[in-house]
């Protein structure tokens, strides 16, 4: 450890934050090169528990990767909060998970947390480089590459999750694979006059999933632009005056009203245990499985697209790496050249991803891949946690319900097709002198956003009572900025100052 970073953190302090942040591998400062080979820190989100046999499963990856471009990682799992501790208080890692909801990307890449890549990745790591392209944009700031994204579902789809035993089977109804979002009231209907104490559509406090998917958040959730909108700055607006999402409040209060939404569901947490709910929400991507396996609901499931796919900058960075300021450029390139070798190489992908072939799971006869007990009880993580979930093999649930192994391609395809872009893609709001006023913003948010997003509250009522508080918070003094900004970004758009050109340039 350098002596900068000693007394800045303090031994003492350190050694007695390793076993709460559960760290499997621990690494601080860098690692001297052993026979050339260059030993990274990457830090990773915990999404889930850290998997038990993380330690094996990293010494096969580490054989690999050390002989095939010198390079081996300690890999740790870090807590949302604990990642965002040890980004303010500068200890070194070389690699670190950041995206729009944890660890946020462009705040850190505007304070200038991550090194510049720009070049390094074309240079350097050019397959790296083209896997990733045309989704750069998303990790521009100011016209300069800081992070790589991790092609998923870099749009969202919402969709409505159905017990098709009971509403196709008993009731005769047909669930088409695309419907708006009102066209589920039927659904709700007939349910509710067979089992009138019994409610219909799943919703927590958190509301129904993805339902601001539709919006780029330019300040999430307080101020915002509906997909299509956005090439003028009066166009952002605080999320009171988005009228689509206005809709869609008074829309959840209809179905609170009508006992479709249960009476408590600003306060629940979760409806996982109960399966018995007959519509659910899900946001998701074309050809995913994970919703519908009839063997973990006890019935079949079928799925209806009402919105999307839409495609933001907030959605592309729905996970990223982001490669430590701090790093210098050897030590960036191996990092780079890590990525690459998670991007384009497949059977490597898939150890991080899945485990040990034989043992945590194996490959099914169409080229997907099932895993097997032991996978699932000592090595299941998302697959977001440790690469680009495109790149590696598409996961059966079970043999007799086989994946499509070239799902991601059909993904892609969509995306291209049906794509509903954002119009600010590449904008990214400075917030700098601005931090203590939307910090007061969201926390009036707070007060309401729970019984608004559940449909517990009437918000005719409730939103002008929102926007007199926010507005005596200073709402207007931050759309003046965001509107001042988002117009300068414009012109220099105009003048192609600003966004990564696919030539390199």
């Amino acid at each position: 450890m350098s002596e900068r970073l000693f007394k800045k953190t303090g031994m003492r302090f350190l050694m007695a934050l390793i076993p709460v942040f559960s760290v499997l591998f621990t690494g601080c400062g860098k690692k001297e090169e052993a026979d050339g080979v260059i030993n990274l820190r990457f830090v990773t989100y915990q999404a889930v528990d850290v998997p038990l046999d993380i330690k094996e499963v990293m010494e096969k990856a580490n054989a690999i990767s050390q002989e095939k471009i010198g390079v081996t990682v300690d890999l740790e799992f870090q807590p949302g909060d604990k990642i965002n501790l040890m980004m303010a208080s500068g200890e070194y890692y070389d690699m670190v998970y950041t995206s729009s909801w944890i660890n946020n990307y462009d705040k850190n890449a505007s304070a200038g947390l991550y090194y510049d890549i720009t070049d390094l990745v074309k240079e350097k790591t050019p397959e790296l480089y083209e896997y990733v392209d045309p989704y750069w944009d998303c990790a521009a700031v100011n016209g300069r590459i800081y992070g790589v994204p991790l092609l998923k579902d870099m749009g969202a789809e919402e969709m409505f999750r159905l017990n098709a035993d009971y509403f196709e089977g008993e009731k005769g109804m047909v669930i088409p694979e695309r419907m708006t979002i009102r066209d589920i009231e039927p659904f709700l209907e007939v349910y509710k006059k067979d089992f009138p104490d019994k409610f219909p559509l799943e919703m927590t406090k958190s509301g129904p999933g993805g339902y601001l998917n539709f919006l780029e958040r330019i300040v999430n959730p307080i101020v915002v632009v509906p997909f299509g909108d956005g090439q003028e700055a009066e166009e952002v607006v605080p999320f009171y005056e988005c009228e689509e999402l206005v809709e869609k409040f008074r829309l959840f209060h209809k179905w609170y009203k009508a006992g479709y939404i249960h009476p408590d569901a600003a306060t629940i947490e979760s409806t996982a245990s109960d399966k018995s709910i007959p519509v659910r929400f899900g946001v998701a991507w074309k050809g995913y499985q994970g919703y519908s396996n009839p063997e973990e609901w006890g019935f079949n499931v079928k799925i209806s697209t009402f919105e999307g796919p839409f495609l933001s900058r907030s959605s592309g960075q729905g996970a990223m790496f982001g490669v430590s300021a701090a790093c210098d450029e050897k030590h960036a390139e191996a990092c780079l050249k890590y990525m690459e070798l998670l991007s384009t190489d497949k059977k490597f992908r898939d150890i991080l991803a899945y485990g040990i072939e034989g043992k945590h799971f194996e490959y099914l006869e169409n080229g997907t891949v099932l895993r097997t007990p032991a996978g699932r009880d000592r090595y299941y993580l998302m697959l977001y946690q440790t690469g680009p979930s495109a790149a590696a093999s598409v996961e059966s649930v079970s043999r007799s319900f086989l994946a499509d192994p070239d799902q991601w391609k059909g993904v892609f395809e969509e995306y291209e097709t049906e794509g509903i872009h954002s119009a600010l893609n590449g904008f990214s709001y400075d917030q700098t002198g601005k931090e203590d006023i939307i910090a007061a913003l969201q926390a009036i948010y707070s007060d309401y956003g729970a019984e608004l997003r559940t449909g517990t509250s009437d918000p005719d009522v409730v939103l002008p009572e929102i926007k007199r508080r926010m507005e005596a918070a200073g709402m207007d003094e931050l759309l003046q900025d965001i509107r001042s900004q988002l117009s300068e970004w414009n012109r220099s758009k105009e003048t192609g100052e600003k966004g990564i050109s696919n030539d390199g340039n």
